[in-house]
């Protein structure tokens, strides 16, 4: 028997070896040598120009913002220069207690940080608001106060009685210019005490204005009934009705029994005015009513 030695197969490998430089001496290989240096270079310009790396805040450099509230503007603004920062006004308002041109509020508040550099805005005081006290006068206590408020001005009321009710004085008086907040004082009417009203029915008329005087009332209109079945001169009705609640000094008006005295009829046949809706007195050349 016979043995043959048979050596192993071998496998073919890829090739995998670089370019040789007669082959990078081409023009395909120029080619591609300067495609990618192209590459290469709008890489780093994009990189360091177009898209540069975010700073490290970590790395930067900050101040705490002043407190500045109170100060003037010159005080301020040096201030705010030896920390690096600059000042800007913003705006002015009306404050009743910083004179004008104190600092009133900033952005950024206090104790916040800022970079050198950094502006600060600054609100400065116009100092107190100057305002006209007004003219209340009949005005009703709760109305003059709510009005006063309005303005800015705080209210005291001092009430007196008697008079017509509503405010009677303020002090300061009216037309004075005052800087708000300021105090005013009212004196305010409670007007006349609330009176009842007495029954008039069946007085005689002569009788009526003591009556109403005793109850700190007033004579108001006085008509004539002619076909009252009352003896004349005597009360018919009233108005307003007895025991009705009526402000003093007031006025009742009352409606009288027969015809009106000889010198009042003559005032009215001289006059072209035609009587009072409900009156019954005769007109002048004709029957009563």
């Amino acid at each position: 028997m016979s043995f043959e030695r048979r050596g192993r197969s071998r496998v073919a490998l890829p090739d995998f070896r670089l370019p040789s430089m007669d082959r990078m001496r081409t023009p395909v290989g120029r080619a591609a040598l300067v495609t990618v240096g192209m590459f290469i270079a709008g890489y780093f310009l994009a990189a360091t120009w177009l898209f540069p790396a975010a700073e490290d805040p970590t790395d930067a450099t900050f101040v705490d913002v002043p407190d500045l509230e109170g100060t003037d503007e010159t005080e301020a603004r040096a201030m705010l220069d030896e920390e690096g920062l600059a000042a800007v006004v913003a705006t002015r308002l009306h404050h009743p207690d910083l004179i004008s041109g104190s600092v009133v509020a900033q952005s950024p508040l206090p104790g916040q940080v800022a970079r050198p550099g950094d502006t600060i805005r600054l609100t400065l005081s116009s100092g107190p608001e100057a305002r006209i006290v007004p003219d209340l006068a009949g005005l009703a206590g709760a109305e003059a106060t709510r009005l006063l408020r309005g303005l800015g001005f705080e209210v005291e009321i001092q009430e007196r009685s008697g008079g017509g009710a509503g405010v009677l004085e303020s002090d300061p008086p009216p037309g004075t210019r005052v800087y708000v907040p300021a105090d005013i004082r009212l004196v305010v009417s409670r007007g006349a005490p609330i009176v009842d009203v007495p029954d008039l029915a069946g007085r005689h008329v002569d009788d009526v204005e003591a009556a109403l005087e005793e109850a700190e009332l007033q004579m108001g209109a006085i008509r004539y009934m002619v076909d009252a079945p009352q003896a004349p001169g005597r009360v018919v009705s009233q108005s307003p009705a007895a025991g009705s609640a009526l402000r003093g000094g007031g006025f009742v008006s009352i409606v009288v029994a027969g015809e009106p005295p000889d010198s009042m009829a003559a005032d009215l046949a001289g006059e072209d005015i035609p009587p009072p809706p409900g009156d019954t007195l005769p007109r002048p050349g004709g029957r009563p009513r």
